[in-house]
């Protein structure tokens, strides 16, 4: 969906704004109380007269200018009806100010969250980004936990557990492009995953997570740029035992890994003469498999990534001399159905650039909706 970003030409209309406005507000629609666009249509009154109309949910404004520190009243009212849906009243000090309309009436009560900005310009070279969990989908606050992390997985500052409603303060980090995502409190599934966002210097963003997965999808939002795009969440499709038919006793174990965003597996296979087995490792982390460090954390987007492809020499069975790992080539992996994988790349065996085509053994324990 294109979010729209609203301009105040109807609040000028309303209001006869001071050369000299004291309080600005930024206002967000992020509360997904229906299914359609047309449905979370809604107007937003400002002190009794309509500022804004037709707001639909994921549109948000630029600054407006109110007018002097005060008292403010806040309605917003479903497009076709006449009582207010959410209400805020209250005193407004000099400010910049994000008011966004969230939850959706079913899971989580209809809210307007009032939040205090601070434009003040970060250090140079650092930014400045606030987190806000707008997205409704458990009824129990407890449900809507969730950790922020890095593509690695590690918890970004101390992010976690976050329920909805609740806004982080700012955190101020050096300017840089960053991969962040929402996943459960224990890192082990990633709910939303947006690709990496280059933050230039002296950026100030709001970062809103949304959306309550049944009326409209969950995505973020980034505050003042608009909707960010999504990578494939990855999941328990990855993981599984592959095999082809047309090459019996040989196939490939495969993991996946959403705290990382990593693919790791194992191809059990034969040397070109048929004489001998080949046993390979592949990871998207582009370390070998036997390293608990990720040199590439977010390499696998739940379908397809760069792989890294080592193979096990000199081990002896169930001993504890240590096998060599051994890096032959790279290659990629690419799930093209829920149980159909590619596996390309150079082993290392003569026979150059190579794929094999395998299929899943047995029932999947999950499977990405990009895939379906």
């Amino acid at each position: 969906m294109i979010k729209r970003t609203l301009v105040a030409g109807a609040l000028a209309a309303a209001f006869t704004i001071p050369a000299s406005a004291q309080v600005r507000v930024v206002a967000g629609h992020f509360a997904p109380f229906a299914d359609t666009a047309e449905g979370t249509s809604v107007t937003i009154q400002i002190n009794g007269a309509d500022a804004l109309t037709d707001v639909v949910y994921g549109d948000f404004t630029d600054y407006i200018d109110l007018g002097p520190a005060g008292s403010y009243e806040v309605n917003i009212i479903p497009t076709g009806t006449t009582d207010p849906a959410i209400s805020f009243s209250g005193d407004l000090p000099e400010g910049d100010y994000t008011l966004l309309a969230v939850g959706d009436g079913a899971n989580q009560p209809l809210d307007l969250l009032a939040l205090t900005d601070d434009n003040t310009p970060p250090a140079a070279g650092n930014i400045k980004i606030r987190v806000v969990h707008a997205a409704p989908f458990a009824p129990t606050l407890e449900g809507t936990n969730v950790s922020i992390r890095t593509a690695g997985g590690d918890v970004v500052g101390g992010l976690n557990p976050v329920p909805f409603g609740v806004a982080s303060g700012y955190l101020e980090l050096p300017a840089a492009t960053y991969d962040l995502k929402v996943a459960t409190p224990d890192g082990s599934v990633n709910l939303i995953d947006p690709l990496p966002v280059p933050l230039g210097d002296g950026a100030i963003v709001t970062v809103i997570a949304n959306g309550d997965g049944v009326n409209q999808s969950i995505g973020i939002d980034a505050l003042p740029v608009g909707s960010l795009p999504l990578r494939v969440p990855v999941d328990a499709t990855a993981t599984g035992v592959f095999f082809n038919p047309a090459t019996p006793g040989q196939g490939a174990q495969i993991l996946g890994f959403p705290r990382q965003n990593r693919a790791l597996g194992f191809v059990y296979s034969f040397d070109t003469t048929g004489t001998n087995q080949a046993w390979y490792h592949f990871d998207t982390c582009n370390t070998d498999t036997s390293s608990e460090t990720c040199a590439t954390p977010g390499g696998f987007d739940g379908i397809t990534g760069a792989i890294t492809i080592y193979r096990s020499e000199g081990g002896v069975f169930n001993d504890a001399t240590a096998a060599n790992l051994v890096q032959v080539g790279t290659g990629t992996i690419t799930f093209t159905s829920c149980d159909d994988v590619e596996i390309t790349g150079d082993f290392g065996n003569g026979q150059g650039e190579v794929t094999l085509d395998y299929t899943r053994l047995g029932d999947r324990l999950a499977c990405t909706t990009a895939l379906q």
